[in-house]
């Protein structure tokens, strides 16, 4: 799906790469999730929720908090679904 979504040209588009970070984390591949969020030149907080959620749901707590964090300093506003993905990493 990565790969198609390049080579028809959607590696930029934010719904795409959301979608992409979020299949990539519900498989447990959190690296590859990192690298396409990393990518991303514009993110809105569906990606960022969706890799909060992801490092939450994987055991990797203190990721998704200082995740959290940055999220805060860029000044995306927190979703009640990114509040769902710190009580989950807590």
């Amino acid at each position: 799906v990565h790969g198609d979504a390049i080579r028809s040209g959607l590696e930029s588009d934010v719904v795409v790469c959301n979608a992409i970070i979020d299949m990539y984390a519900k498989c447990g591949s959190i690296e590859n999730s990192r690298q396409v969020f990393d990518k991303m030149s514009n993110r809105d907080v569906i990606s960022w929720t969706s890799m909060i959620v992801g490092y939450a749901q994987h055991g990797y707590g203190e990721k998704a908090l200082k995740l959290v964090g940055k999220m805060l300093q860029e000044g995306v506003k927190l979703s009640h679904v990114t509040f769902i993905g710190i009580l989950s990493a807590c």
